[in-house]
């Protein structure tokens, strides 16, 4: 079972009737609280090749709402774990994931889908990657302790940041953020004094003034000995007064510069689902064949079994009317037989094991002849 922002998913290996899908959608209902599981518009269904398609699309995530969102994998990973874990899978099952999570690696490795910011947060700390040739002391300073700052802070950290500091009007909310990246807070008055310490800046409050005007910062430009101070204005208004953007050494951005870049990302990103989807198709093909391959096994498995068995049985009813002496001929006699019969059944297989719909039709046909279980 897979659950996202935007999805929720149960992925099944064996056939179900329509009642039984219609119970599923019924349980959906009861477990999520809502009906939008009984209604047509989001209720989807996918068997067979098409739901190999999907979920790999899933996994690699093509499918998600920003393409290329690396979380998912990570999340397709959890919920397989986790059942998994529970012995609610199965060899089908455990062979899907595997193919899928291969088909994923090829896609990031082979394509451009994942590359390059697609929120505004991570694209003020690629921009602070190019302008500083590494991270790792640097000291960053998020003025404002709401989500959006939170996540500037985590992809601060994920790329190696020296230090963070947090300044918020309330120094409670400020303190309570900087625990949860080992960093240092302040206040706003404060300002001034950690300007002077800090390379990155940035800004995401609810603030209807400027936090930071030309008159703040212009003065603590002299004691920086020409370090540069790297500004992102993530406010809606602004934060910072436009005018730091003419004084030297200040780099200064905002959401408008954020999303052109984020925009150009998306669509380098996009570019790239023909290719992905290419690479997709060739994992869903040989995730197929394994199934052929594997059903296969199993039905000559089967078949093995049956025939020993049959073998054995008339081999007991003739022990007492023949011999001793002739039974290691008829072993041998038997045993051959049923070898030529096996060997027609597999080259059979074999011959169509390139057409799935005659394979299918034969498989199904030995499961029904020899009163067969599928596994």
């Amino acid at each position: 079972m897979l659950s996202t922002c935007n999805r929720t998913e149960i992925y099944l290996s064996g056939d179900l009737s329509i009642n039984e899908i219609n119970e599923i959608r019924v349980w959906l209902n009861s477990f999520k609280k809502c009906n939008c599981f009984t209604s047509d518009e989001y209720f989807y269904v996918y068997q067979g090749k098409e739901a190999t398609y999907h979920f790999f699309k899933v996994v690699s995530g093509l499918d998600s709402q920003i393409i290329g969102e690396p979380q998912i994998t990570g999340q397709v990973k959890e919920a397989y774990n986790l059942s998994h874990d529970s012995h609610s899978t199965d060899a089908l099952l455990n062979k899907l994931f595997n193919y899928g999570l291969q088909a994923q690696k090829k896609v990031r490795n082979e394509t451009f889908l994942s590359d390059g910011a697609v929120s505004v947060s991570f694209a003020g700390v690629e921009l602070a990657r190019k302008i500083f040739t590494g991270l790792g002391d640097k000291k960053a300073l998020l003025i404002g302790a709401g989500d959006t700052a939170e996540l500037a802070a985590m992809h601060f950290l994920e790329k190696g940041v020296g230090q963070i500091y947090i300044a918020n009007r309330t120094f409670d909310k400020a303190e309570v953020l900087a625990k949860r990246f080992n960093g240092e807070a302040f206040t706003l008055d404060q300002l001034p004094w950690v300007l002077g310490e800090v390379d990155i800046v940035i800004s995401a409050t609810a603030s209807t003034e400027f936090i930071l005007t030309r008159e703040v910062v212009e003065p603590i430009l002299k004691k920086r000995s020409q370090n540069p101070l790297f500004i992102i204005d993530l406010a809606i208004p602004r934060d910072i007064d436009p005018e730091l953007d003419t004084l030297d050494t200040v780099y200064l951005y905002n959401l408008d510069d954020l999303n052109e870049i984020v925009q150009m990302n998306l669509a380098k990103r996009k570019k790239e689902i023909p290719k992905a989807e290419k690479i997709i198709l060739q994992h869903v093909h040989e995730f197929v064949q394994w199934i052929s391959t594997h059903a296969s096994s199993q039905i000559i498995n089967q078949l093995r079994e049956y025939f020993e068995q049959l073998r054995k049985r008339e081999l007991v009813r003739l022990r007492s009317r023949l011999p001793d002496e002739g039974m290691e001929h008829v072993e041998y006699l038997t045993e051959s037989i049923i070898n030529k019969i096996m060997h027609q059944h597999i080259k059979l297989l074999k011959k169509n094991i390139n057409n799935p719909q005659l394979y299918e039709q034969y498989l199904d046909f030995l499961f029904e002849m020899y009163e067969f279980e599928k596994k």
